[in-house]
């Protein structure tokens, strides 16, 4: 199974799938698979090896575990709560896969390697934004946002590594803590944790 095949059926799970942990599982092997490729890119640079090892940790390791936690002791963080019913997200999803392998023919991106998965990772993420109801479902979706920037700027700016692994680094502390910890507060006073209820909040 290749790569592409992999984020392809990881993609159609953040977007189809309703249950949190299943979800965390896709963002998992999204997070893998752009770790092996940007990996490449800081072997011989030995600060840019240490942010990305500081960043894979966060968004490989710490980051599930923190969302997979929350949503072991809070029921309502279970579910996603897709605000379409299934058949639409499956249009969804074939429009994105469909859609993705017509950007490498566009001509400021053709030279890009790998632009189609890369454009098919950020419009699952923005799938996931806008689909899903959970509040928790904002963070995942930030998380493979952050995935396919990351793998945007290894792509297309190998020589910069420590740039885009410092880039990278910082997107997972603010998405993964500031995120986390913004929902565990949100929760307190709206336990369904649904995105509707933030129309209540007052400054």
């Amino acid at each position: 199974m290749t790569f592409e095949l992999l984020i392809l059926v990881a993609g159609a799970v953040l977007v189809l799938d309703t249950s949190t942990s299943r979800v965390v599982v896709a963002y998992v092997v999204v997070v893998a698979i752009v770790g092996h490729f940007a990996a490449a890119s800081t072997l011989h640079a030995p600060l840019a090896l240490a942010f990305f090892s500081i960043s894979f940790f966060l968004k490989a390791i710490v980051a599930p575990i923190g969302i997979w936690t929350f949503a072991r002791r809070n029921a309502a963080a279970r579910n996603l709560r897709p605000a379409v019913d299934l058949p639409i997200r499956l249009v969804v999803v074939l429009a994105l896969a469909f859609g993705s392998q017509y950007v490498p023919h566009v001509p400021g991106l053709a030279p890009i390697p790998m632009v189609g998965t890369i454009a098919y990772i950020m419009l699952c993420s923005f799938a996931v934004l806008v689909i899903h109801r959970n509040l928790l479902a904002q963070v995942i979706g930030l998380l493979v946002l952050s995935a396919g920037v990351t793998l945007a700027a290894v792509m297309s700016a190998p020589q910069l590594p420590e740039a885009v692994e410092l880039g990278a680094t910082f997107d997972a502390l603010v998405v993964t803590f500031i995120g986390l910890t913004l929902v565990r507060a949100f929760l307190t006073h709206h336990p369904l944790l649904d995105i509707e209820s933030l129309r209540s909040l007052r400054g």
